[in-house]
């Protein structure tokens, strides 16, 4: 029979559903489709290098964060030089000596500090600060912005001359964590398909589906790529991971309809087997998506920007995933089908059966000790050590900048570097906290406008006011002249009382003298004698260079360094003591700027959002299961074992005092939680369906275990291979903790699905029952047709599928998915007298039903499983 001649027949027979009918459009069309989503590979191609990538995590604190406010500052007002430190191992102190001066030499390069005991500049430091255990210590600080072209010439040159030695270069002046994170992305999506391929090669029914799904994830995470640019920018652990983790949640919607497929060919020709196929798959995978939305849904309500910046971004793969298995799929099964049916294997994936028995056997076992693991693995996740600080996080493999610091902190202090931000124009104020900063033990230097030191003795500061005779010995210029300078600035600023008195006693700040004298110079054709010109010019070019770097249009700020941990309870301290401190000379705001204060701000943050992912993503997917399975305690068993096995992977870094990157825990236990509770969501479908045809319980769980194995074991491979393939090979560290936690965590997910969960719906059975509720009940008319998985009323013949298939006289109540058309109407159910409905006996409080209906008790619980499995 045709195709043609199939669909006419069943025309005859009811007419198609809705659902059919989208689904018969969709593959009527699908060579237009297959057009459409061609263009729109070509768009995202050309737009894929339109995103612009944030590296830059403190972009993403909240607006009113004091760290994202100091920033603005800086970054708005301020010019930062670049600077680095190298250290050169197997050097003689005199050879090193040598290299600081070849160094210093190199344009670009403003300055190097390395000891020099002849340089009067080192003679309150310590030769041990910068050579040891023969290792120098250089640190560079460059003329320019790190971004311009010196600066990048500098240091390709500095390289050059390093080229010899064994060193280490720590610096961000040509650090390019994009280009890092591209080049082991390359690596890792490579690692990816291959274990892809792997994995499908044995769970595929055909080989030919293999490049089906390929091809239709590639134009999904290509078309998500290629649209991210909507957003303006993305985060680059968006941007690194966001393919990765669209892959391993995306895979099983092509899984899925894939498998539907090659039921319908098996009695159907390919059209309508597709039309079938695609009809019965749409609903389940919009379904099923669900819960991985709610998960991305949580992540936009952080505070941190990550969350909502990676939710948004996921929530837009998953959408793009399901239109590409709906419309673009089905146009290459089409294509592939007569390979499909060619390739066709056996099922690699084993019978399960005996994991089940053992599952059944240990189920007064297994759940009181997860019970007690619990107690602990949420007091340990509570008590789980975080970092906030970028550069504190590690990973197993280090890239150069990483390497190069953590190699220089194993001879030497590697200091943390801090900004205070005043506000501009008190230079008292601003001496008075420069003061009060160096009297703590821990700071190591301060730079500030009202710090920089001038004079041959280093006796004064820019911002003293000096009078005629000291400024005279401070430019070295004839006093007379100075005193004449002085009259014409008071002339200038009308303070005309300094004139009436004795000009001797008249002070002026020397950062004020010098402008004054400098703009007279430049703009009002002052004439000066050479040798004052080229000592103002020389003064000016000095305070210009500190201007730039220390005062801004409204702000100023002082720079200080000080030893310690770049984080933690004490530094988190020191912060608000210096804070406090700077803010008592000032009315307006101070801020402390840093990434030491980034990290505390990144940790009151943390504190917001943890609880708020933590109870949203349950909420969330506990609404979604409450509606599937209309039970009031299925919710609560499946969130408790996947909550669960949250809590046990967050205990790890406790137990092993290993300090974990705290987006690690906001990130992974969204999509932990959103994304493997479909595992359990398949375990506990099949169990409800199972339960009610199934002789036993025990059985049902049995069969369900296996039945769910395939899914299961295919996802949730892929999911946990590509988070450790992730960890193993990302050198960013903030990337690569992402990575291992959620391999881990989906690796938990899993034993806990395939061991506990089982057992609980076992155990709760009763429970499940007293918890059920219905929902509205619809009835189902004459003539009209349903797909619906919610319980309907039936009176008439009915044709249709329903959990299988189904064409019959029914009267009563259909509970399951259903897609159903009442073909003619039956009698009214109130008018039928009581009929007695049999149904196969099933196993109450866990005991046997088949020894409930003989009354034979004594059996040993060996020998009534045995006897089950041999009648079903």
């Amino acid at each position: 029979m045709s195709e043609a001649a199939v669909g006419s027949h069943k025309g005859k027979k009811g007419g198609p559903t809705a659902m059919e009918r989208i689904a018969a459009f969709i593959v009527d069309k699908r060579k237009a489709f297959f057009v459409l989503f061609m263009v729109m590979a070509v768009y995202a191609v050309f737009s894929i290098n339109k995103v612009q990538v944030n590296n830059d995590l403190t972009d993403y604190l909240e607006e009113d964060s004091e760290t994202r406010q100091g920033l603005t500052i800086m970054n708005d007002e301020f010019v930062t030089f670049g600077s680095g430190k190298i250290l050169v191992a197997n050097i003689t102190y005199q050879r090193a000596l040598e290299l600081a001066e070849q160094l210093e030499e190199i344009r670009g390069i403003s300055s190097v500090s390395f000891y020099d005991p002849d340089d009067s500049t080192y003679e309150d430091d310590r030769l041990e600060n910068y050579y040891q255990d023969a290792s120098a210590l250089y640190t560079l600080s460059f003329e320019e912005e790190e971004s311009t072209e010196l600066s990048q010439k500098a240091i390709a040159q500095v390289r050059e001359v390093l080229a010899d030695y064994d060193s280490f270069v720590y610096t961000t002046v040509d650090k390019d964590d994009a280009a890092d994170l591209q080049e082991d992305m390359k690596v890792i999506l490579v690692i990816a398909v291959v274990i892809i391929v792997l994995v499908l090669l044995f769970t595929s029914q055909t080989y030919a589906e293999i490049p089906v799904l390929l091809l239709t994830f590639g134009m999904a995470a290509l078309l998500n790529m290629g649209t991210n640019y909507w957003f303006r920018e993305v985060s680059f652990i968006t941007n690194a991971v966001g393919p990765v983790l669209q892959l391993a949640l995306a895979i099983d919607y092509a899984i899925i309809l894939s498998h539907r497929f090659m039921e319908e060919r098996e009695h159907l020709p390919t059209r309508e087997a597709l039309i079938q196929a695609l009809s019965k798959a749409i609903p389940e995978i919009s379904s099923s998506s669900l819960t991985t939305v709610s998960g991305m849904v949580a992540l936009m309500c952080m505070h941190f920007g990550i969350g909502p910046d990676l939710g948004r971004i996921l929530t837009k793969a998953i959408i793009f995933s399901l239109l590409t298995v709906f419309l673009f799929m089905p146009a290459l099964i089409f294509m592939f089908s007569k390979a499909m049916e060619k390739t066709v294997h056996k099922s690699f994936v084993p019978n399960i059966t005996g994991w089940g028995k053992a599952v059944v056997k240990t189920r007064f076992i297994l759940p009181p000790i997860f019970a007690f693991i619990l107690v602990f693995a949420v007091y340990f996740s509570n008590h789980c050590p975080y970092i906030y600080d970028v550069e504190s996080a590690k990973a197993e493999k280090m890239n150069e900048y990483m390497g190069s610091k953590t190699r220089i902190s194993e001879t030497f202090d590697v200091p943390n570097t801090l900004a205070v931000v005043l506000p501009k124009g008190d230079y008292q104020a601003e001496a008075k906290v420069i003061e009060m900063l160096r009297s703590f033990d821990q700071v190591d230097s301060v730079l500030g406008l009202a710090g920089v030191e001038v004079g041959d003795n280093n006796e004064y500061t820019l911002v003293d006011s000096l009078k005629p005779r000291e400024f005279s010995e401070v430019a070295d210029v004839d006093i007379d002249l100075v005193k004449a300078l002085y009259r014409v600035y008071a002339i200038d600023q009308e303070q005309y009382g300094s004139l009436l008195s004795n000009v001797e006693d008249y002070e002026i700040p020397l950062i004020s003298m010098v402008d004054f004298i400098y703009d007279q110079k430049e703009n009002k054709g002052l004439r000066l004698d050479d040798d004052l010109s080229e000592q103002i010019d020389l003064i000016y070019n000095t305070l210009l260079d500190a201007r730039k770097q220390l005062e801004g249009g409204s702000h100023s700020r002082i720079v200080f360094t000080f030893t310690g941990e770049g984080e933690g309870e004490e530094t988190f301290q020191f912060i608000d003591t210096v804070r406090t401190l700077a803010q008592t000379f000032y009315e307006e705001e101070v801020f402390v700027v840093g990434n030491p204060t980034s990290a505390y701000d990144l940790s009151k943050s943390f504190v917001a959002d943890n609880g708020l992912i933590s109870v949203l993503t349950v909420l969330f997917v506990g609404i979604i299961l409450l509606i599937t399975f209309q039970s009031a305690s299925i919710p609560f068993m499946l969130c408790l074992t996947i909550e669960g096995s949250i809590w046990i992977n967050f205990s790890i870094p406790y137990l092993t005092q290993s300090p974990m990157f705290f987006l690690s825990y906001l990130v992974v236990s969204s999509i932990q939680m959103g994304a493997t509770i479909d595992y359990a969501i398949v375990i506990t479908s099949r169990y409800m369906e199972l339960r009610k045809t199934t002789p036993t319980k025990k059985q049902a769980i049995i069969d369900s275990l296996n039945q769910a194995f395939p899914t299961i074991v295919t996802s949730g491979t892929i999911m946990c291979a590509a988070g450790f393939v992730i960890g193993k090979i990302s050198s960013n560290a903030v990337i690569s903790s992402l990575g291992t936690t959620l391999g881990i965590g989906t690796l938990t997910s899993i034993i806990l699905v395939m061991t506990v969960l089982p057992q609980i719906l076992l155990l709760g059975d009763k429970l499940i029952d007293k918890t059920a509720f219905e929902v509205s009940t619809p009835q189902l008319s004459t003539g009209k047709s349903i797909v619906t998985s919610l319980p309907t009323r039936v009176d008439g013949r009915v044709r249709g599928t329903f959990t299988g298939f189904i064409d019959a006289d029914v009267t009563g109540l259909l509970s399951g998915d259903m897609n159903l058309q009442l073909q003619s109407r039956g009698k009214d159910p109130a008018e039928e007298p009581p009929q007695l409905l049999l149904e196969a006996p099933r196993a109450e409080d866990g005991e046997d039903a088949e020894s409930e209906m003989s009354g034979e008790a004594g059996e040993s619980e060996e020998a009534k499983e045995s006897e089950e499995v041999e009648t079903k």
